[in-house]
């Protein structure tokens, strides 16, 4: 308790002293939008709002064209972006200048990496617009806090340096230990401006280093201060603003998409029956009712009804594979319900993905990365015996996802198409009337059945803690 004592104190000591250099009355409630529609990361997904907004307001997404996004009840807009190919548009600038003309306040955190071949960073388009410009060039530790951050201490991760033109007026709140500067700000119209290293804040995806959160949660209720919002009529998130109906789907992207829409989705309609063919079964009903594209090139996500999707995962439209085994590891999510797998939900998804592949003649791709995953468990399990699956608790990565691999390849030595014959018997024998929770004991009766033998005593040699009499499924 004197912990959490001592961080509310300090926060409204921190918040005090921002409110009387800043001269303002903090209207005392942020509307903060999060832009995602040039650079989607999981952490900008909701963890930014948790760790620097959290009680004193509420924090939204914008999926769509920036510019087409209404913030009139926003009173803060965080833009952020690292190696994307998504152009910032003069519509974008004006929007945002609106914005802060009418009192809003703005932060831009950059973290200067390019997008494979090209010669610019695209958030600096949008910077350069307001004065500033980040650059390549890492920042020497410590950093140290100025202005109202003078007393602050300053965390970071491997933060790089912003240039910035004199003639806007800034105001540098962190430089380096060489001078630097790592964080400013500025007027603009009846708002602020705040440039930063993204580094200074958080980047875990389950928004477990809320670094810097004393001083960055009053610093964002500051700069929100001049611009009043409506505390009864909450802001929206904003998914990407165009539908394509298509033979299997809709697909959503926002303008920056277009150019991938087309590709992405002819690889998913590729991909689709062939995904069914390894599963031996069609999607569970409800699901796969909508694809987003995502401007990343790191991963997607399945939510059962929806999967979203990296417009450049694996080198994409350059290259075709990483994409065939992304569709399908995201696909498969959808596929396995309505239960979860216990043991192998990301494994056995991305496996499947392999054997897409493999299908549709892309045979070196597919079998380098299902070699890459086994050789990766096998780093920290080097006998596949010494991690539960079962348990789940401190598993490394690389066993988690190979393991399950490495599991079905040897089944399907005896039944090639074990995956299908799994996922088949699990529909007949493993639905919501007959149990209420699909454990990994059921999980491989489930497979037993499949296999034809029962495989307990095996699964318990590897070291996986599983019951046949704990199984609510009975091997006949």
């Amino acid at each position: 308790m004197k912990r959490i004592v001592s961080i509310v104190v300090v926060f409204m000591v921190s918040a005090g002293v921002f409110g009387a250099a800043s001269g303002s009355t903090r209207a005392g409630r942020i509307h903060c939008v999060t832009d995602i529609s040039h650079e989607f990361t999981f952490y900008f997904d909701g963890r930014f709002g948790k760790n620097y907004v959290g009680e004193n307001g509420v924090d939204v997404r914008n999926w769509g064209t920036l510019h087409k996004y209404d913030l009139s009840n926003c009173n803060l807009l965080i833009l952020q972006s690292g190696a994307s190919p998504c152009r910032y548009l003069r519509e974008d600038m004006k929007a945002v200048e609106r914005f802060m003309n009418a009192g809003g306040g703005v932060v831009v955190l950059g973290d200067y990496s390019l997008f494979r071949n090209e010669s610019r960073y695209r958030l600096n388009t949008l910077a350069k617009y307001f004065g500033a410009e980040f650059v390549r060039e890492s920042a020497k530790k410590p950093l140290k806090g100025c202005a109202v951050l003078e007393d602050e201490k300053i965390e970071s991760y491997s933060a790089k340096l912003i240039k910035l033109d004199n003639r806007f007026g800034w105001e540098v709140l962190v430089r380096d230990n060489a001078g630097g500067a790592v964080m400013a700000e500025r007027k603009a119209g009846k708002g602020r401006l705040v440039v930063a290293s993204r580094q200074l804040c958080g980047r875990n995806p389950n928004a477990s280093d809320p670094i810097n959160q004393v001083w960055w949660k009053a610093l964002l209720q500051d700069i929100s201060s001049g611009k009043a919002v409506d505390a009864k009529r909450r802001p929206s998130s904003r998914m990407p603003e165009n539908e394509s109906r298509r033979q299997r789907l809709p697909i959503q992207y926002s303008d920056y998409m277009k150019s991938y829409a087309d590709a992405i989705y002819d690889v998913y309609d590729e991909c689709f029956p062939v995904i069914e063919e390894v599963m031996g079964v069609p999607p569970s009903e409800g699901m796969l009712t909508k694809l987003i594209l995502l401007p990343t090139g790191g991963g997607g996500f399945s939510s059962g009804s929806s999967i979203g999707l990296a417009g450049w995962w694996g080198g994409f439209p350059e290259k075709k594979y990483g994409m065939v085994e992304l569709i399908s590891h995201e696909s498969t999510h959808s596929w396995v319900h309505p239960f979860t797998e216990p043991m192998w939900n990301e494994g056995i998804a991305t496996y499947v993905g392999i054997l897409v592949g493999r299908k549709l003649g892309l045979e070196e791709d597919a079998s380098s990365s299902l070699a890459g995953w086994i050789k990766s468990a096998r780093g920290d399990d080097p006998e596949m015996n010494k991690y539960d699956l079962a348990n789940g608790k401190d598993v490394p990565h690389g066993v988690g996802m190979g393991k399950p691999m490495w599991i079905f390849e040897e089944l399907a030595n005896d039944k090639p198409d074990i995956v299908a014959r799994y996922f088949q018997t699990k529909r007949r024998v493993a639905t919501p009337e007959k149990i209420k929770k699909y454990t990994a004991d059921d999980s491989v009766s489930v497979l037993s059945i499949a296999a034809g033998r029962d495989l307990f005593a095996w699964f318990r040699s590897l070291g996986i803690t599983v019951e046949r009499s704990k199984s609510q499924i009975e091997i006949q």
